[in-house]
């Protein structure tokens, strides 16, 4: 065969313009007719009690987290406020820019900080 780079000898071979039918076989898993009524699908989540863990103590498999954690802003809600009005090269703002971009990618998961009354 002549010195033909890669691509040419594949053009060579396959033409765009060639298809190939290709035909899937769909066929039903052979199950013994003894072991048939014993068989069942199960569609429900399991969850864990307490993590699986292997023979060196390390975690293989974790229980899931809960549903609907609470996520506390680093700021109140008059810091936030306050910071949305400042300018741009003040760090305050760039705080309340962080804590509206987590508002909107948890929205109702938010909870702002407890504001402290200074005595």
């Amino acid at each position: 065969m002549p010195d033909l780079p890669e691509k040419e000898i594949l053009n060579k071979l396959f033409s765009e313009g060639d298809k190939i039918p290709v035909k899937v076989k769909e066929t039903e898993p052979v199950v013994d007719k003894e072991v048939q009524p014993l068989i069942h699908k199960i569609e429900e989540e399991i969850y864990l009690a307490k993590p699986v863990i292997d023979d060196y103590g390390q975690p293989i498999v974790s229980s899931p987290a809960p549903v609907q954690p609470k996520i506390t802003l680093p700021v109140s809600k008059t810091s936030y406020t306050f910071g949305l009005t400042q300018k741009v090269n003040e760090s305050i703002r760039w705080l309340a820019e962080w804590c509206l971009r987590l508002i909107k990618i948890f929205g109702d998961k938010l909870v702002f900080r407890e504001e402290n009354p200074r005595a």
